[in-house]
């Protein structure tokens, strides 16, 4: 039976929720997108532990659990230089699609997914995503594409433009103007691809609508929380139109290449009820000890110092501030002499770690372990009795590892859906729950998928996981899926069962990092 597409075309969402596409569809906003989930097999996507960036689309892009890809959030800690790291795409375990393809001989092109710096050698242009510290090392991979789409396409870029929430009109605006500059500068750097490669997969990942969503979410007007401005509305329209416009020439693209469609999303949306304090919640279960006011030079110093080589880091080594690592000392402002866990890092999920200092025993160290996960477990809105953590467990439990070895957290608590625990916090504020003005939206765990492929079996029949995508994508091209995904073909999505032919080829090389000095 031949393969149903011999290409396949990705259109990443980045916090696309079916919260805000249902209505929009509905009002007509979103034309091209409405028309192809009409077409689509479509449904949930379930997002990963934590849902943020790099977990999710690691898992989109490996076909793997975090348990295997080896990527649990943005930072991960080294005990012995006592160092909060980023992590990086030469940090993944295991092959990625684009290197699945690569392998098979064929030619991909990716533009702006996360996850991809640095990008491995592999056939077609790799250009890679927001963790790239600027645009000539987003384009390392392909300088004369590069040079091409900064010559032609001005627009195109893989910052994220959406940092703070705007205070005024002409702020937003410009915000505006430029987020509808970069959605059609991705549509249009994608057609500048195509011309060049004879691409089997192409990406094309619209971050900016996740910034959109975090910080004007209130004037998309889908839910109780919505605002009525209509020179506000009408800005957040327009992104949301600009979007819609590049997704229908990308859509018009794999039309004219008989190229399937998979869209997806790395978790889903909706409001922000409040930011949890995880060091204070610690430090309110005897867990952790503040700093005494006189004491606090050294916290002090310590941030001053990450802060000096990061601008020193910035003058000599080409812009890699993003990559370098951070002083623990200079992110948590704690007694270490009286701490027996803290939180170094961490949106979405309380990432909590022993202090191994401590903690003389393992019987000990276990104690303290199942202490954390109570705490977090037991932590409600004083308001509405909710939980703050939909999920708290040890890692060595749940993965079968010592997290002490990965550089990982002893203990994972993830946010329910409508809080967002963060360690970075005032380290000396007392409060454990806040609203954040600046914040008003969140992550939820729900995202969004929609598969276009002859044989489909259109409507809402799909409950994913991301890590099901790489193999689903395998399938439709009739290519072999490497034994080490663990993700199921979504067969549900056609009419009849896709054939799945065995990988018995020879491992991958893993990537390796690039760029000196990322760690």
């Amino acid at each position: 039976m031949p393969a149903p597409a011999s290409r396949v075309l990705f259109l990443g969402l980045d916090g696309g929720t079916m919260n805000v596409l249902t209505p929009l569809f509905g009002r007509g906003w979103l034309p091209n997108l409405a028309t192809l989930w009409r077409r689509s097999a479509h449904g949930t996507l379930r997002s990963t532990t934590p849902m943020v960036t790099p977990v999710a689309w690691t898992s989109f892009l490996t076909g793997c659990t975090p348990q295997v890809h080896g990527i649990h959030d943005f930072h991960d800690l080294d005990p012995q230089r006592r160092a909060i790291r980023s992590v990086h795409a030469g940090r993944i375990r295991v092959p990625t699609l684009w290197q699945v393809f690569d392998n098979l001989g064929l030619e991909v092109v990716s533009l702006g997914l996360p996850m991809t710096y640095p990008a491995p050698p592999i056939r077609g242009l790799i250009v890679a995503g927001a963790e790239a510290p600027d645009l000539t090392r987003a384009f390392a991979q392909c300088p004369d594409f590069g040079a091409e789409v900064q010559a032609t396409i001005p627009n195109y870029t893989q910052k994220l433009v959406w940092k703070d929430r705007p205070s005024r009109l002409d702020d937003l605006k410009r915000l505006s103007s430029q987020t509808q500059g970069i959605f059609q500068a991705q549509a249009e750097a994608a057609e500048l691809a195509d011309r060049r490669v004879d691409w089997s997969a192409l990406m094309v990942h619209f971050h900016n609508l996740d910034g959109l969503q975090h910080r004007l979410w209130p004037y998309l007007e889908v839910d109780e929380t919505g605002l009525r401005d209509p020179a506000w509305n009408h800005e957040v329209e327009a992104c949301l139109r600009a979007l819609d416009d590049a997704a229908g020439r990308l859509l018009e693209l794999a039309s004219k290449r008989d190229a399937a469609v998979i869209v997806a999303s790395d978790h889903g949306f909706g409001p922000c009820k409040a930011i949890v304090n995880v060091n204070g919640l610690l430090q309110k279960a005897g867990l952790q000890r503040r700093l005494a006011y006189g004491t606090r030079f050294r916290y002090r110093a310590s941030r001053l110092a990450d802060r000096f080589r990061r601008w020193q880091s910035r003058r000599t080594s080409n812009n890699l501030v993003r990559q370098r690592s951070r002083s623990l000392e200079g992110q948590v402002g704690c007694d270490w002499s009286r701490t027996l866990a803290f939180a170094p890092y961490g949106g979405l999920c309380g990432s909590i770690y022993l202090n191994l200092d401590l903690v003389p025993t393992e019987s000990a160290a276990d104690r303290i372990r199942r202490e954390v996960i109570d705490v977090c477990k037991d932590a409600k809105d004083p308001e509405t009795n909710a939980l703050l953590f939909a999920d708290t467990f040890a890692m060595a439990d749940r993965y079968g590892f010592d997290p002490v070895l990965e550089g990982l957290p002893d203990v994972l608590a993830h946010s329910a859906d409508g809080y967002q625990a963060q360690a970075k916090w005032g380290p000396f504020c007392r409060r454990l729950l806040k609203p954040d003005w600046s914040l008003p939206a969140t992550h939820a765990m729900d995202g969004v998928v929609a598969i276009d492929a002859p044989d489909i079996h259109p409507g809402p029949t799909l409950h994913a996981e991301l890590h099901d995508l790489a193999p689903t994508a395998l399938a439709v091209l009739g290519l072999p899926i490497p034994g080490m995904m663990q993700g199921r073909v979504l067969q549900e999505a056609f009419e009849s069962p896709l054939p799945v032919p065995n990988d018995n080829g020879p491992p991958v090389d893993l990537p390796v990092p690039l760029v000196a000095g990322l760690d």
